[in-house]
């Protein structure tokens, strides 16, 4: 590989990991709030009383298997 040739594949790649790390915060604030939502969800949802679940289609049994989840399953 030509020695210009080379300079440039450096040159992008190091472009390529200043754009991961740049990016790095706004993907961990997006998971975060993903999560903060999941679980606002589920606390929604245990909150329900039966009638409500069965016009939803859902069962308790149903409810407590999504509440076991971690916030980070959806």
């Amino acid at each position: 590989m030509p020695p210009t040739q080379l300079a440039l594949t450096v040159r992008r790649r190091r472009a390529r990991f200043a754009v991961r790390l740049s990016t790095w915060p706004l993907r961990l604030l997006d998971a975060l709030l993903t999560w903060q939502q999941r679980a606002a969800e589920r606390r929604h949802l245990a909150a329900l009383d039966d009638r409500l679940l069965k016009d939803m289609g859902l069962s308790r049994a149903d409810v407590a298997q999504e509440l076991e989840k971690p916030v980070w399953r959806s």
